[in-house]
């Protein structure tokens, strides 16, 4: 039983090793054009672009403390 086990987890284990590397293969294969190259540069320099405005970009002041009333004043 233990022997059967052994066998399947490895055929298993086997198996998905494999799927992973053609699909690896495949997608370099495919992807390794130049024009293809040029659009996920562009694509990553888009969103490296919009990364650096968004870190750029002020928060608003957020207040810490609790209002005590819902207009914001002091309860006297």
């Amino acid at each position: 039983m233990r022997l059967a086990r052994s066998i399947a987890l490895r055929l298993i284990g086997g198996l998905i090793g494999i799927a992973a590397v053609l699909t690896l293969g495949t997608a370099v294969f495919v992807y390794s054009g130049q024009e293809h190259r040029e659009a996920v540069a562009s694509v990553a320099r888009q969103f490296f672009v919009l990364m650096e405005k968004d870190s750029r970009a002020k928060s608003p002041i957020v207040n810490a403390s609790p209002s005590p009333t819902q207009e914001g004043g002091m309860t006297q």
